[in-house]
């Protein structure tokens, strides 16, 4: 039988050997921390089928970097394929949909997720999203899986949100309920409720995203 690691890293194996990963953008950085720890995160982009094949890797301190061929118990971090698929056919309700593979170099346990979405125009000035999304824990069997509605104000920045969540843990939907409002420059500020199934979560948070 495969080993378990080998399993989950199989895919990205597969997709960095494609034809179309001849030419990919390549991004790769290692850091030697101050503790002594080193680091190495590495991506291969692939424009042509929406793909991003990559790992985070950390090692202890010692006199070399983490690479090829170490021991993988002595390696923390996930290596991970993330495919987008941008056009989904017309006859389904979804518009886009998203993969993700991730995997452990330590351990073998992998996490494999996907996200089925579509925006679309309700009246002027008002947007809607739909998202529904999956995941799936190797090691543990855990799994877990997500709905959401979502409507913008394009004039103010606004954004309500409600979905719902069922884990193994707690196979029953529960509810969220959401809005995020932009404040100004790349500042947010969101208030959600959510229901834990045994009481209510209230919480405030601000936020700040930028793209350079």
């Amino acid at each position: 039988m495969m080993p378990r690691t080998a399993a989950f890293l199989l895919p990205l194996a597969l997709l960095a050997a494609s034809p179309a990963a001849a030419d990919p953008t390549v991004q790769a950085k290692r850091t030697l921390n101050a503790d002594g720890t080193t680091s190495l995160t590495y991506s291969s982009a692939v424009d042509e089928i929406g793909t991003v094949v990559g790992m985070d890797l950390s090692a202890a301190a010692a006199s070399a970097a983490p690479v090829a061929g170490t021991d993988a118990s002595t390696l923390g971090g996930t290596a991970y394929a993330r495919l987008n698929l941008a056009a989904l056919p017309d006859w389904l309700v979804w518009q886009k949909s998203s993969v993700n593979l991730e995997v452990s170099p330590a351990n073998g346990a992998g996490k494999v997720a996907t996200t089925f979405s579509r925006s679309f125009t309700v009246a002027t000035g008002l947007d809607a999203t739909l998202a529904d999304t999956y995941s799936v824990t190797s090691a543990s069997d855990a799994w877990e899986t997500d709905k959401t509605v979502s409507l913008k104000l394009v004039e103010t920045g606004t954004t309500f949100s409600v979905g719902t969540k069922a884990t193994q843990e707690t196979p029953n939907f529960l509810p969220t309920v959401s809005a995020q409002q932009k404040l100004f420059g790349d500042i947010s500020l969101t208030t959600s409720v959510a229901d834990t199934g045994s009481t209510l979560n209230k919480s405030i948070t601000a936020g700040f995203s930028h793209r350079w």
